[in-house]
């Protein structure tokens, strides 16, 4: 070949070389990014669920749209043998992360399965469920008690003295740590142990004559009745216009001033967060059990109505008001 010859097929040679070489580059992307996505969807969660109700459908729907991975749900509806069997299943077929929702279905789990991560969501009180392991961790309904106080403080700056009954231990293990965490903040905590229902209006109608707000208490005998919970301990209150803090939404349509409460959707997108670390690699063992991320403030109208003349009452700006049916 003569030199005239090769320099005529220099700019063809320079043009197979960059369309080859860019082929290779697109090429290896594609490669990487079919291998990234099969890896991301390889990815499988086991969700079990206590029972088919509308706050754990909430909190899964949430989960299941922060997560990315293949998900398969299972209920137990309820049913601790129907549980156990299914946690069994799942720990044949080995997904990589276990979410439960609610405290049965979290028992079941953490019972039964001690190798595969698991994720709960939805369960009050981990301890009192007996809920533990390496494996485990998740995001509990439990607000922390400091937290509740700073926000009673916002609510009722000029509260003094707060009183509750009570009638089990573990509702007086509470309020041992709520009166240390009362006292802190300058507030008395006044309590009175009752042993039955029939209790409850001498108790009640004797501890409002020395406090200026209540604080009612989940317990197996003051709360375990919503007849006694709103026409004997709510009645009374607000017949003297004497502020109540709610457990719940409930107790605060019954007739207490607030609550405290999580959006259920919060819970399942903080629980996903959670997964996804897991996905990534991190051990659930270096994952502390936590607390609600985002807390909000549920208020009844008419009692607000009937007692802010008696009382300093600030309501915050992202408070939802309920004005009843």
């Amino acid at each position: 070949m003569s030199k005239i010859d090769k320099k005529s097929n220099m700019p063809f040679l320079r043009t197979l070389f960059r369309t080859c070489s860019l082929f290779l580059c697109v090429s290896a992307f594609f490669i990487s990014f079919l291998s990234f996505t099969k890896g991301s969807a390889a990815s499988e969660v086991a969700i079990i669920k206590s029972k088919n109700i509308k706050p754990y459908n909430i909190a899964i729907k949430a989960f299941s749209k922060s997560v990315q991975a293949r998900i398969a749900e299972s209920d137990m509806e309820s049913d601790l043998k129907k549980g156990a069997a299914i946690a069994k299943k799942i720990q044949t077929q080995n997904p990589d992360v276990i979410f439960s929702v609610g405290a049965e279905a979290t028992y079941a789990a953490s019972n039964n399965i001690r190798k595969i991560p698991i994720i709960f969501s939805m369960v009050t009180d981990p301890v009192r469920y007996n809920i533990q392991g390496e494996n485990v961790t998740g995001v509990k309904l439990e607000i922390p008690m400091e937290k509740q106080i700073e926000i009673l403080k916002e609510i009722m700056p000029d509260v003094r003295k707060i009183g509750a009954i009570y009638s089990d231990e573990k509702a007086n293990l509470f309020l041992d740590k709520l009166k240390s965490q009362l006292s802190s903040a300058g507030i008395e905590l006044v309590t009175r142990k009752i042993s039955s229902p029939k209790d409850i209006p001498a108790a009640i109608k004797k501890i409002m004559s020395e406090v200026d707000s209540l604080w009612l208490v989940f317990d197996p005998i003051v709360t375990s009745s919503p007849r006694v919970v709103q026409e004997v301990i709510l009645f009374q209150a607000l017949r003297s216009k004497m502020p109540v803090i709610g457990f719940n939404k409930w107790s605060v349509t019954a007739g207490a001033l607030f609550c405290l409460y999580s959006e259920y959707e919060d819970i399942g997108i903080q629980s996903g967060k959670m997964v996804n670390l897991i996905l990534q690699g991190t051990s659930p063992s270096s994952i502390p059990i936590e607390s609600p991320e985002k807390v909000k403030v549920f208020f009844n109208e008419k009692v607000i109505r009937r007692i802010e003349s008696g009382i300093t009452l600030n309501i915050p700006d992202n408070a939802y008001i309920w004005e009843g049916k």
